[in-house]
């Protein structure tokens, strides 16, 4: 059957060039934008709203504001600094919708308004921050590897921190920008800050694994068609896939970022407060093997291999490849919710963007990334600074009686290893104290790190990484953490709480945590049980499968094939461990209580009490048609503390 024709159906290309077309045509309003039918179709895609209706992005306009010289701001995104309480740190990119990869002119000077209600008050001017990538192509010859040219962009960030602000308030912000007598402004938005003290009953939500909805903004012809190589398309749906965009029409990143944004408190239904994003950002480095890029040699092209000097390591899967215009439609997607409330990152394998000299970048651009590739994140993203020195991903931060720590599981993990131990056991160290200091604080109940690669998993697309593992595990067991949220694998599933054998690297459950229904939950209490994982890769990317013949396990699903997920050494399959040596230890495992292979988030939710009382945090898992799959009820007595000496 040929595909229904129309404007929702319409390559993006074309809808791009329409798009461009239209704004050469004509100057451009808020309002202008939002009613003409190309604004409905490209303008979507080109200025992000992360609703759904186009194959590439969302259904209104919602950051479009107006527009100076050809630029705008857009991608708003929140983050809480090093003291959630009284400072936000806000974000956007600079964008020009008239003249592609533009470099905006010096007068031009952008600002962040805010205040108590839209009348603003106080002003502070943004940082504008440019990354100039030179992404070589490789020429197509064997031997010394060489560029035949530079893929070559360049973008532009706008930062502002805030700080001094009043703990526990709403404050409206915009985004106002000049340039050449012109001006323009974001539209309104509102954040709120962490309160002193937290007394009622709040939510949060998680996942990672997230990625695009369709082909990126670049026009450079290395990198199309996407499809056939990696396919920054939201990872890499298969033709026959029934949920790719391109054939659907649906947008599954989009659709989950919907259902956080309507998800409320159990008890008084307010909305989320924050996100956690557990890493895999926009796979704009679309290999994740942490191996330096250099792009393939044109459009369905191949990539430097073993007649190439260097050669790529015979561990990996070849050298990595790299759009960066992918971040450019990122943000504008993930801004519908990012402008609102905080979203909170930790780095995945995708996330790693590496340069190296040898294989033909330039030093500018080596420099501008960094030795952990992270340079660019850096750029596009401020985090809190309140973790160990040289890791830019790893922090704490602190809601009411909840303590959260991100973890840079590149630097532990044995499945890809072109970032372990760069921190030289720091964040290691680090990490121990956060957790010692935590739960020797009364004022601390329940205690969550979040972080991508799996320490315990089932899933046929990584399984569990013993690097993760032995590092993690140990730490987790003796300071009691609740949970560990995890990314990688792009799959739903839950652990019981599990009983960490160091001398084997493995766990066993402690208790069957099984939950029936919303009326039914799992019970688990930790300071008792131990900790619990899960692993929540399901915010868009496709989905990958079980091993060992599992089969989903929730509400809809029933028991399935049970929580035991049996393995074969000897045939090399059902769960397994990756080893230092690249080897797999295949495990039988008697721990996998909750499974669902599809889209959707995590929701906690949280009631605090008086110190001496019943605390709880309640985990939902709620798929991206808003139907909740799990739930389980951690609990613990307030205010109770665990002084131990350290592992």
């Amino acid at each position: 059957m040929s595909a229904p024709r129309g404007p929702r159906h319409r390559p993006l290309a074309e809808q791009y060039e329409q798009w461009m077309a239209h704004l050469r045509r004509h100057g451009v309003s808020r309002r202008a934008f939002t009613e003409t039918p190309v604004g409905a179709a490209a303008g979507d895609f080109v200025l992000g709203s992360g609703s759904g209706s186009g194959p590439a992005a969302g259904v209104a306009v919602a950051s479009a504001g107006t527009i100076a010289e050809g630029f705008l701001v857009n991608g708003r995104h929140l983050s809480y600094g090093d003291d959630p309480r009284t400072q936000m740190w806000v974000g956007g990119q600079l964008f020009n919708v008239r003249t592609y990869n533009a470099v905006p002119p010096k007068s031009l000077r952008v600002w962040l308004e805010y205040g108590a209600d839209r009348s603003y008050g106080m002003t502070v001017e943004a940082e504008i921050r440019e990354l100039i990538s030179h992404v070589p192509v490789w020429d197509g010859e064997p031997g010394a590897l060489r560029a035949s040219r530079m893929l070559n962009a360049d973008q532009f960030f706008v930062h502002a921190h805030l700080t001094g602000l009043a703990p526990g308030t709403e404050y409206h912000y915009r985004f106002r920008y000049a340039t050449g007598g012109d001006h323009g402004a974001t539209s309104d938005a509102t954040f709120m800050t962490v309160p002193d003290v937290v007394t009622e009953p709040f939510t949060f939500t998680a996942f990672g694994d997230e990625g695009i909805p369709g082909p990126s903004l670049d026009r450079d012809p290395s990198l199309k068609p996407e499809k056939t190589w990696g396919m920054w398309n939201n990872g890499s749906f298969e033709p026959d896939d029934p949920d790719d965009p391109a054939n659907t029409g649906h947008n599954t990143t989009s659709a989950v970022i919907k259902q956080i944004m309507r998800v409320c408190n159990l008890a008084n239904g307010t909305p989320s407060r924050f996100n956690l994003q557990a890493g895999d950002l926009c796979y704009a480095q679309g290999k994740g093997d942490i191996q330096p890029i250099i792009n393939p040699n044109g459009p369905n092209g191949s990539q430097p291999a073993d007649g190439n000097t260097p050669a790529p390591p015979p561990t990996s899967h070849g050298w990595g490849f790299y759009d960066p215009w992918v971040w450019t439609s990122w943000l504008p997607m993930i801004e519908h919710s990012a402008a609102r409330i905080p979203w909170m990152f930790a780095t995945g394998n995708h996330d790693s963007e590496l340069f190296s000299a040898q294989l033909a970048a330039d030093q500018a651009t080596v420099d501008a990334y960094g030795k952990l590739g992270y340079g660019g994140l850096a750029t596009r993203l401020d985090l809190p600074a309140t973790g160990p020195s040289g890791c830019p991903s790893v922090y704490s931060l602190r809601y009411g009686n909840v303590g959260i720590i991100s973890l840079d599981a590149n630097e532990l993990c044995f499945e890809f290893q072109g970032l372990t131990g760069y921190s030289g056991g720091a964040q290691a160290a680090w990490l121990e104290e956060r957790l010692a200091a935590w739960r020797a604080d009364p004022t601390v109940d329940f205690i969550i790190a979040f972080f991508h690669e799996c320490a315990f998993s089932t899933c046929n697309g990584h399984s569990s990484d013993g690097g993760v593992r032995s590092t993690l595990a140990p730490l987790f067991a003796w300071y009691q953490l609740d949970l560990a949220v995890q990314g990688h694998n792009h799959v739903y599933e839950r652990t019981n709480p599990l009983l960490y054998d160091a001398a084997t690297n493995s766990a066993r459950s402690t208790r069957q945590a099984v939950a029936v229904s919303p009326d039914e939950p799992a019970e688990v209490e930790p300071a008792r049980d131990g900790t619990t994982y899960v692993v929540v890769g399901t915010a868009g990317t496709p989905r990958y499968g079980w091993t060992g013949g599992a089969t989903d396990r929730n509400f809809a699903a029933g028991p399935g094939s049970g929580t035991t997920v049996s393995a074969d050494p000897t045939a090399k399959s059902g769960p397994w461990v990756a080893e230092l040596d690249f080897s797999k230890t295949y495990e039988t495992v008697d721990w996998s209580q909750a499974r669902y292979d599809d889209y959707g988030f995590i929701a906690l939710d949280v009631t605090p009490a008086p110190r001496g009382q019943r605390t709880t945090m309640t985990l939902r898992f709620i798929n991206e048609q808003g139907r909740e799959l799990d739930r389980v009820v951690f609990s613990r007595t307030a205010g109770e503390t665990l002084p131990r000496p350290a592992v």
